[in-house]
């Protein structure tokens, strides 16, 4: 066998190497897909999943759980810190917007790490939702109608769906 048909044989396997996925890329495209099947939005909690590189490192259910935990957790932070700026810049809804930013700082509670450990996760992680919607109440109560404050409520709930949808797979 001549040095160009090794040459060619070698680049031939190169690229197949390089071009096919390796079985943990396959595993954990596997994983979020049976997750996000448990989701309201398969679509949003692919992209919600895919897009955080903890979870792409997630190999196991119990990982993907605990990093979806942690991503909802951050965007309730995020979310709360969201509505405590809004209320300094809206003095006349102030009342509901304080409420908004106190409701999600309780998400934060729920959203721990322990209740995957004592099984209890899924009940935890539906107390959260609750939060955003006493939210919800409260700017309706308060007749407060202000776009951003609306959109971010719906980001935080499709963070909080692939969060949710990880859980209900891991406790099934």
């Amino acid at each position: 066998m001549g040095s160009k048909n090794l040459t060619l044989i070698f680049a031939i396997v190169l690229f197949l190497f390089l071009n096919f996925p390796s079985r943990t890329q396959a595993s954990v495209g596997a994983l979020v897909s049976k997750v996000c099947m448990q989701s309201d939005n398969y679509k949003s909690c692919v992209q919600i999943l895919t897009s955080h590189p903890q979870t792409l490192a997630a190999h196991t259910l119990k990982a993907m759980a605990n990093n979806g935990l942690k991503m909802a957790k951050k965007d309730a932070i995020a979310t709360s810190n969201f509505f405590t700026g809004l209320a300094n810049t809206n003095p006349a809804s102030k009342q509901a917007l304080v409420l908004c930013a106190t409701y999600f700082k309780e998400a934060v509670t729920f959203l721990n790490l322990k209740g995957l450990e004592e099984g209890s996760a899924s009940l935890d992680v539906h107390y959260a939702l609750d939060q955003a919607g006493y939210c919800e109440t409260a700017l309706s109560t308060g007749h407060v109608h202000i776009a951003s404050a609306t959109d971010r409520i719906q980001k935080w709930k499709s963070v909080f769906s692939a969060a949710y949808a990880a859980v209900i797979t891991l406790e099934n």
